[in-house]
């Protein structure tokens, strides 16, 4: 089903929000998050290749041929005029497209900038490398993937509830799964910034990304920023629209949907245009 029939659809001048998914998750697993955002907008939620049962992997994992299906998502969508949002490592993806002139403002939200970003202990990030460098490198990560060893693996070491394990375990592809976390865990770069507003959405105790790593760069390569800061969790145990709307003050999307809607940006687009 096309997800803009999900979140919004028929909603009269609600905006349109194109929304790219985080690492391990898709808009099953982030349904709660399209409800929750389709009280402002009309949500597009476009699931990367291998990340969901109904985009069969790519022959090549990479950010760039993520963004390629990402611009040909949207191409097809057809949008005169649109937000474009990325959550974590979504947002690296979306970064390394070239943004048509009817997309007028960026959501990055808890962005992944490059392994710097990463939260991560040098200890624990040393550890992940290794085990998702061998893995990818040996070519075992689909065969793992499909095994009783990571099935079990996965039910003991998650602390998301079984249901949801389960659903991560048969949308995502094993290969896709360990070759992205071997972009994550290995690219010093990664994302990119381009000339249109960007929100930026922050949780100061992330254990994910470093929230004042990514306010800094983005303070320094963005020239038209708005910074929120949340106490939502990077990968909420329980992603529900309850959630959301508990946890994200009104006044805080109200302030988003102003800075998007200022005379500036259309400003900027139209001098873009011309």
């Amino acid at each position: 089903m096309e997800e803009s029939e999900r979140f919004g659809a028929g909603c009269g001048r609600k905006e349109n929000l194109v929304l790219v998914h985080s690492f391990y998750a898709n808009s099953f697993i982030l349904r709660g998050l399209g409800e929750f955002l389709s009280d402002d907008f009309r949500v597009h939620f476009i699931d990367l290749p291998g990340f969901a049962a109904h985009e069969p992997p790519l022959p090549e994992v990479s950010l760039e041929s993520f963004a390629g299906h990402v611009a040909d998502r949207i191409r097809a969508l057809g949008l005169d005029d649109f937000i474009l949002g990325g959550i974590s490592c979504g947002f690296t993806v979306i970064s390394h497209i070239a943004l048509p002139p009817g997309c007028r403002g960026v959501l990055a939200i808890f962005p992944f900038i490059g392994s710097e970003s990463l939260a991560f202990r040098r200890r624990k990030k040393v550890f992940y490398r290794a085990v998702v460098n061998v893995i990818g490198a040996s070519g075992l990560g689909g065969p793992l993937w499909n095994s009783r060893l990571l099935e079990s693996f996965a039910f003991w070491w998650s602390s998301y509830p079984p249901a949801r394990v389960r659903l991560i375990l048969d949308q995502m592809d094993g290969r896709t799964f360990f070759a992205t976390a071997r972009l994550i865990l290995n690219r010093g770069d990664g994302a990119k910034f381009q000339d249109r507003p960007h929100v930026l959405i922050l949780n100061p105790a992330d254990a994910t990304i470093r929230a004042d790593y990514c306010e800094r760069i983005f303070g320094l390569r963005v020239r038209d920023l708005c910074v929120v800061r949340t106490d939502l969790d990077h990968y909420p145990v329980e992603p529900t629209a309850e959630y959301f709307r508990s946890r994200f003050p009104r006044a805080e999307m109200d302030r988003i949907k102003a800075f998007l809607r200022r005379p500036r940006a259309a400003e900027l687009r139209a001098s873009r245009a011309g």
